[in-house]
């Protein structure tokens, strides 16, 4: 018991180690680059629609805001997915991860969390957060100045989209560890993300209920759920929240699983 106890220490080291080495690069250098990229890009075209006349994705200020980060960054996450988890199973580098002391289910859950909370933080956080603080204070075009809603409802907003970044994460991982070719996870994961936005009409109604569909479906003539919410509308698809948590943790186990049983 003495030694799988010691064992099982090392493991729960290892893994933490996988994570902690994944937040300390994105807090390095490629956290830099994602923050002045994501911040030019969700900040700096949001403030280009406000202050000019060009047409902004949909509303008006915050609107527009979770608009962009819902538009944007899923697809992002996706690339980034199937770049460094999927893609460093293939190039070896996973073999050698661990072939230390470190389990397979702690390499990819610590790739997977690190992945996420980098992302979330660089890309939704705080391009948002920096939003939240300037939207009331510029000359709006249109003469419209958009009123901040409350902090706490803005933060949960956030928090909403980060989940559905997190989905499709794991997502993408699960797909990477059960078929070969990096393009056709990709694929598959980025017209999973088209389905979700603009669900077509010969889909199972009950997938925006069970599906991050039902939180940033963007039908003709409405905004997503999660826009709506954002400025006082109630949540009307809260299954959507617990069955995308319930997914990502599916997907995640499920990615998991499956790579304890890979051969490198």
């Amino acid at each position: 018991m003495a030694i799988d106890g010691a064992t099982a220490r090392v493991a729960w080291v290892g893994s933490a180690g996988v994570l902690r080495g994944e937040l300390v690069r994105w807090f390095g250098t490629r956290g830099v680059f994602h923050l002045v990229f994501w911040l030019l890009m969700i900040d700096g075209w949001l403030y280009f629609t406000v202050v000019t006349k060009h047409v902004p994705f949909g509303g008006l200020g915050y609107q527009s805001l979770i608009n962009m980060l819902v538009l944007f960054v899923p697809p992002a996450a996706i690339v980034l997915t199937e770049a460094t988890v999927v893609g460093e199973y293939r190039s070896g580098v996973a073999s050698w991860t661990v072939s230390k002391p470190v389990p397979r289910w702690g390499y990819v859950g610590g790739k997977l969390a690190g992945l996420w909370i980098g992302l979330s933080a660089t890309a939704i956080f705080i391009p948002g957060l920096v939003a939240y603080w300037w939207l009331p204070k510029v000359q709006p075009y249109r003469f419209v100045t958009p009123e901040a809603p409350p902090l706490g409802r803005f933060l949960i907003t956030l928090l909403i989209v980060a989940l559905v970044v997190a989905f499709f994460i794991t997502l993408t991982a699960f797909l990477g560890t059960v078929i070969r070719r990096r393009g056709v996870v990709a694929l598959i994961a980025l017209f999973a993300y088209f389905f979700s936005r603009i669900p077509p009409r010969w889909l199972w109604r009950g997938w925006d209920t069970y599906t991050p569909a039902g939180l940033i479906s963007d039908q003709m003539g409405t905004w997503a759920p999660v826009t709506e919410y954002v400025y006082g509308d109630p949540l009307g698809a809260t299954s959507a929240v617990v069955w995308t948590i319930v997914a990502s943790l599916v997907f995640t186990t499920g990615a998991a699983l499956v790579y304890r049983r890979l051969e490198f």
